[in-house]
């Protein structure tokens, strides 16, 4: 423990050093999207504009790996607190299993970066997606944030803002005036404006809840991508692939993931069949745009207020694109009172287009293959983080925390409010923002299990298994960034050494062999294991 918090001194006195050489603490915006695959972006390979984001990556820095928790509510914890989920009480989602690492809010242990840069002096944020406060408790307000859009509790525990009554258009599609993408900008406007009044830097948590589903958009922007996905995954995986590595985001040696076998094959559907299909992906990417259009209000704002320069922004996507089926996981249509972008839409992007938006990676939100885990990372601090990087990384959603804080000059303390607080497991990405490192260093391996799914990661080496098998697979991502070999059978001093870390990991934080919480699953969340397997075309679902 003494190490640790040692660590944190050092840190803290090397950011307040950065902080009076470079001029005042840094305004601090970090923007988290909701299931945005790794190639959903334009400077990650893709063709939905997104010139905003685009513009902070061109002139910041990417990372090519950085991983998250694989679902919204453990890598929201794992991010507001810098600790594993689990160790943060949200270990497998915010529903209560009974054990202090399932409770489904953050314990009292893990500080929020809301606590700890207040204490230090800033104030602090947050519009948008909460989904960490379980049972009613650990809600924004009672975490260190000082502004909070939504404000009430039953949007907190759900995990967004909701509207009560949605405005449409003669056709059902949403108006701008309440669409909830829009909702969360202007609240988070209206929050700078205040801010900006004070003398003091502020730190704002912006979590949108797109391009999470129901898939729902404004008309004008689902219409700019109208015919753009009549091609299909396939075709479209392939060009965000070969963009890609024309971007330097991928190695020009790089192999594409295999395709699950239950992808559909676009040329043996129907017309009609893809015609649905396009419209879905339709609306998905408008969602993106719009996205991409409130941060660039965000911007704006920072400028007109004359604190862009002094800010740094960090964009992250909580995971991989989902597998699940929403009209499947719903059995049937019967709930889907619209066509998909109104207000009455039940749909979701569903497994073939999430194939499209992983690319080039295996896997979807939920699993711990890259798909699931790897997301964009984009970093922007004008004069400070080199413009057009692409770095390696390996970023980590625990490392966010520890890069604030040296960034902040902030003092983690020790204790908050009487009670002691958990040591910090990630370490700070400034020496590869600041300093042009390729790679972080650590000293042990990085961890996950969610909902029985294991994994470990070490310098070239993935350990890996799933539930309910737990069989360990073994990948080599220097040479198979696709996870299409497992190499397991020939590693075992490997194999034997990383599952030795991983449970000595799991011991630390609270893990459990899943088989003991099982039982306790909610129905809702074995309804969506089950929708994230699709059937044959013609049957069920969707057709």
């Amino acid at each position: 423990m003494k190490k640790y918090f040692s660590i944190f001194i050092l840190l803290s006195i090397t950011g307040q050093l950065f902080a009076q050489q470079k001029g005042s603490r840094p305004n601090i915006v970090l923007i988290v999207a909701d299931d945005l695959g790794y190639a959903d972006l334009g400077s990650y390979g893709s063709e939905i504009q997104t010139p905003n984001l685009d513009k902070l990556a061109f002139e910041g820095t990417r990372l090519q790996e950085f991983y998250n928790n694989s679902i919204c509510a453990p890598t929201r914890a794992s991010l507001l607190t810098g600790q594993y989920q689990h160790k943060a009480g949200v270990g497998y989602f915010s529903n209560d299993l009974g054990l202090p690492a399932y409770q489904g809010y953050i314990n009292d242990q893990s500080l929020t970066l809301a606590e700890v840069l207040k204490e230090n002096g800033y104030t602090t944020i947050t519009s948008g997606k909460w989904h960490v406060s379980g049972k009613g408790k650990s809600l924004p307000w009672q975490r260190g944030f000082q502004y909070t859009y939504p404000r009430n509790e039953q949007s907190a525990n759900s995990g967004a803002p909701g509207v009560r009554e949605v405005k449409t258009d003669a056709e059902g599609y949403p108006l701008a005036e309440n669409f909830q993408t829009n909702l969360i900008t202007r609240n988070a406007l209206n929050f700078l404006d205040t801010a900006a009044q004070q003398n003091k830097p502020f730190f704002l948590y912006l979590a949108y809840t797109a391009p999470h589903w129901p898939l729902v958009a404004l008309q004008k922007d689902i219409e700019k991508y109208k015919g753009k996905y009549a091609q299909g995954w396939d075709a479209l995986r392939l060009q965000r692939f070969k963009k890609q590595k024309e971007l330097g985001i991928v190695p020009a040696d790089a192999q594409l993931s295999k395709k699950d076998e239950d992808i559909y094959d676009w040329d043996k559907l129907s017309f009609d069949q893809r015609q649905l299909w396009a419209k879905k992906m339709e609306v998905f990417a408008a969602m993106v745009d719009e996205l991409d259009q409130g941060v660039g209000e965000v911007t704006k704002k920072l400028d007109q207020l004359k604190k862009l320069d002094n800010t740094i922004i960090i964009f992250i996507s909580d995971n991989g694109a989902p597998a699940e089926d929403l009209v499947r996981w719903y059995h049937g249509a019967t709930k889907n009172t619209g066509p998909v972008g109104t207000t009455g839409s039940n749909e979701s992007q569903s497994k073939n287009w999430s194939y499209l938006s992983n690319t080039p990676l295996r896997g979807f939100k939920d699993y711990l293959f890259e798909g699931g885990i790897n997301s964009p990372f984009i970093a922007w601090y004008p004069g400070k983080i080199k413009q057009g990087r692409i770095a390696r990384g390996t970023g980590h959603i625990i490392d966010i925390a520890p890069t604030l804080y040296q960034l902040a000059g902030a003092k983690y303390p020790k204790q908050y409010n009487n009670v002691q607080s958990f040591e910090l497991p990630g370490v700070s990405l400034l020496p590869v923002l600041f300093d042009n490192k390729n790679a972080t260093d650590r000293n042990e391996p990085l961890f996950w299990e969610r909902a029985g799914n294991r994994a470990v990661r070490w310098g070239q080496w993935k350990l890996v298994s799933h539930w309910p098998s737990y069989a360990w697979e073994l990948y080599d991502l220097a040479k198979d960034n696709g996870e299409s070999e497992n190499v397991a059978r020939n590693n075992h001093e490997i194999v034997s050494r990383l599952s030795t870390a991983y449970f000595q990991w799991a011991k630390n934080n609270g893990v459990v062999d899943f088989a003991q919480l099982e039982d306790k699953e909610p129905p809702s969340m074995k309804e969506f294991r089950k929708s994230k397997v699709q059937e044959p075309v013609g049957r069920g679902g969707f057709f």
